[in-house]
């Protein structure tokens, strides 16, 4: 039978953080940042990039002509990004604009994500457009979707109708009003001829 310690060691969860830094970071500073993760239980610290200085940097908008380090850090003690950004930049007495602290899964971080195989060239290059995939066009447009579209219609329609408690209109053999025998005859009456 496991003892509590053993239940412990199996439930120990890893937090992952993106920590970003705009402008000039030195080496005392990232070591001091070493220093102040290692109160949550720091398990890893890896300097991932160092962008190029760019004029407008993502996720830094009030920032401008300076680089981004990034730094991946996966900590054993449970935290939030605010509470780490709020440590942070108080410690290191980094301002509040040059420090951004990320999960890896937030969709923000997703769109920055480089593809493995990027496309090369123009997208309307293709002439047979591998990416669309092969789309059934008959299921968006054309007769066929029209027809099962007006049916679609009618059956909801004949739902409310039932649901409201009206009579529901049945159809006749006659699929059009002229083809009914009762409609044969002309509209106009014979005209009777005035000089009888």
């Amino acid at each position: 039978m496991k003892n509590f310690k053993d239940y412990l060691s199996e439930s120990k969860k890893q937090f992952d953080f993106r920590v970003k830094v705009a402008g000039t970071f030195t080496t005392e500073q990232e070591a001091t940042l070493k220093t102040l993760l290692n109160k949550f239980a720091m398990s890893g610290f890896k300097k991932t990039a160092t962008t190029p200085i760019q004029a407008l940097p993502l996720d830094f908008p009030q920032v401008k002509n300076c680089e981004v380090n990034i730094y991946e850090v996966s900590l054993d003690y449970p935290t939030t990004q605010q509470e780490l950004t709020e440590y942070l930049t108080t410690e290191l007495g980094v301002n509040k604009q040059n420090l951004v602290v990320r999960r890896p899964g937030e969709p923000s971080e997703e769109y920055q994500h480089i593809e493995a195989n990027p496309r090369t060239g123009a997208l309307l290059d293709d002439p047979n457009y591998k990416e669309a995939g092969d789309p059934q066009f008959e299921d968006y447009y054309g007769d066929k979707y029209n027809t099962g579209f007006v049916k679609e219609l009618n059956d909801i329609l004949k739902l409310q109708r039932k649901a409201r408690g009206e009579e529901i209109p049945s159809e006749g053999s006659a699929k059009y009003n002229t083809e009914s025998p009762a409609n044969t005859a002309s509209v106009l009456k014979q005209a009777e001829d005035p000089r009888k």
